[in-house]
């Protein structure tokens, strides 16, 4: 690894062990450009529903965890970031690596290598317009909720809340989502939020795949958007970017 390699993915959204976004999370982190990189982000919503100190995630997960912790043995920094669907990870993580080889990281992280500056986040903070959002995120990462998903909800109820939240999901469909829409609220608010500071923006949540290049020519945010959707991952190698595929 003598290059500098990135190799990031977000809103793989593993509902269920062994199912199609397992497999394709699966792939991403036995995939040889991952297992070469330097540095592993996994951006949020990796999975549909997992918050608190469960010991049942460790049973479920534990195949995917593993594959993290081999990374991190192979000398690989993984950087995993909450979401708003995997939140209050804190202890959990913990329970893996008690020496926090991987932390489950709240705020966004910046970084500077050879000179560029990487700035990384699940993203949603560039969901600027949406207020009832940003009031949402900021009560499920608040001190009373932590408390409730570590000691108060049981795994059962959390799980059966999670299979009615996709079950309504999937009836609910995407045809009213508008991709334009989205994607131009996004590079709005990742401009207003970064500032065009940083030579690389990555971040996810908005399940919208896109390469915008800021005002200036000097900063270019990368999304993988939904990645059973596009089954594919960001891939930086030189401080040059790619979308890689998940076949």
């Amino acid at each position: 690894m003598s290059s500098m390699k990135i190799s990031a993915i977000s809103d793989v959204h593993v509902k269920t062990p062994g199912d199609e976004a397992d497999h394709l999370l699966n792939h991403f982190l036995d995939h040889p450009e991952v297992r070469s990189s330097q540095h592993v982000l996994l951006l949020g919503d990796i999975f549909d529903l997992m918050t608190g100190q469960h010991d049942e995630y460790l049973r479920d997960y534990g195949h995917l965890f593993r594959k993290m912790d081999d990374l991190v043995k192979m000398g690989i920094k993984v950087h995993f970031f909450e979401g708003n669907h995997d939140v209050n990870l804190q202890k959990l993580f913990l329970k893996i690596w008690p020496n926090e080889e991987v932390t489950s990281q709240l705020s966004p992280e910046i970084q500077e290598w050879d000179g560029k500056t990487y700035y990384f986040s699940h993203g949603d903070e560039h969901e600027i317009h949406n207020q009832s959002y940003q009031r949402y995120k900021k009560f499920i990462n608040s001190r009373p909720l932590h408390f409730v998903a570590n000691y108060l909800m049981p795994y059962s109820v959390l799980k059966f809340v999670g299979e009615r939240a996709s079950l309504r999901s999937r009836k609910k469909g995407s045809k009213t989502f508008n991709y334009e829409s989205v994607r131009e609220k996004f590079r709005e608010g990742v401009s207003q939020v970064t500032g065009g500071k940083y030579n690389f923006v990555l971040g996810g949540h908005s399940h919208v795949k896109d390469e915008f290049v800021m005002e200036g020519g000097k900063a270019i945010y990368l999304n993988n958007g939904y990645a059973l959707r596009t089954k594919t991952f960001i891939l930086i190698n030189q401080h040059q970017h790619s979308f890689v595929p998940l076949g």
